[in-house]
């Protein structure tokens, strides 16, 4: 998947794109809807899908207070968009220069540099200097450039209207299945594998791995089960997931902690992608070590159970 960093200094122009244009922030189902359709018409045509989306939340320019937390990390994003087939992804920093453009230079740029044939935008979709135009705005403009702009309506699951402001607002307290089907995909969790220290080796006898933590909205704390990809490797792991403080060894520390299983390998500094798929438990403080080494292998064996019935009811893909 090839990334430009700022179209404004693109040298090469692309050509016969077909373009979804977006924050996309969490890569949600109603994201995906409207990304998939360029995927493929761009398929069908032999063109070129593109995602059009930013560096940054435009907030982060307009009003920094008002800024959200973001669901996914820039990496996270990447990563999701990479799994959809998408070819090209434009990662504009919405900077001063870019949020000043007229709707009509705007346009231009989607013709000229992108080489758009059609686009696809959001019903709520907004665009311009000070966010004045509109989808209807982008039709007109498209038609007097000859490039068809559709706009794929609103998406409901169990009546609620699917958006970024929606499905943040669930992450922090709300059940991870749930949150996994609003987001049309497991929640993503990606970073670099850091030194910690090394308690879980070294006091309760297994590795763990220890991810960076990044600015960006994290599930509740407690226990998942999870699959984990590590860089350089093409398959995912099964493994469990300790987000939280860690109230028995770390009290206070927030830290997310990976035991891969039948793994131990040197894998500080490679990036790992943790999809979590259930929540097994809540956290909490043990009275012993013991204790909590007896409390970890019993998460182990109900994540490898759940997984083994999975897997003898054809339904593994759910992972």
């Amino acid at each position: 998947m090839k990334i430009i960093k700022n179209i404004l200094e693109l040298k090469e122009n692309l050509q016969n794109t077909y373009v979804a244009i977006g924050t996309f922030d969490g890569v949600h189902y109603g994201h995906q809807k409207l990304i998939t359709e360029a995927v493929k018409k761009a398929k069908e045509n032999n063109g070129t899908s593109v995602v059009f989306t930013f560096s940054s939340h435009p907030l982060e320019l307009i009003d920094k207070n008002k800024a959200p937390k973001s669901i996914n990390t820039i990496d996270e994003k990447l990563y999701l968009l990479e799994k959809l087939g998408v070819d090209c992804v434009i990662l504009q920093p919405f900077n001063k220069e870019f949020a000043n453009l007229t709707a009509e230079q705007f346009a231009d740029i989607l013709k000229e540099k992108v080489g758009s044939k059609e686009i696809f935008v959001g019903f709520n979709f907004s665009f311009g200097e000070g966010g004045k135009s509109n989808t209807h705005d982008l039709i007109r403009l498209g038609k007097e450039r000859g490039i068809l702009v559709h706009e794929i309506p609103a998406v409901y699951i169990d009546d609620k209207l699917i958006s970024s402001t929606f499905t943040r607002s669930q992450i922090p307290d709300g059940d991870i299945e749930l949150i996994n089907k609003y987001l049309g995909h497991n929640f993503v969790i990606m970073g670099e594998v850091v030194h910690g220290k090394k308690l879980a080796s070294e006091v309760l006898g297994f590795p763990t791995a220890n991810i960076q933590m990044a600015e960006r909205i994290y599930p509740k704390t407690g226990i998942y089960g999870a699959k984990v990809k590590i860089e350089g490797e093409n398959f995912y792991r099964d493994g469990v997931v300790n987000i939280g403080v860690n109230p028995t060894l770390k009290p206070g520390e927030k830290s997310v902690e990976v035991n891969i299983f039948d793994f131990d390998q040197f894998i500080y500094g490679k990036k790992i992608v943790v999809e979590l798929v259930k929540y097994l438990r809540e956290e909490k403080k043990f009275s012993s070590i013991e204790s909590l080494k007896a409390q970890i292998a019993e998460d182990v064996e109900q994540w490898k159970k759940i997984i083994s019935e999975c897997d003898n009811g054809n339904s593994s893909k759910n992972r």
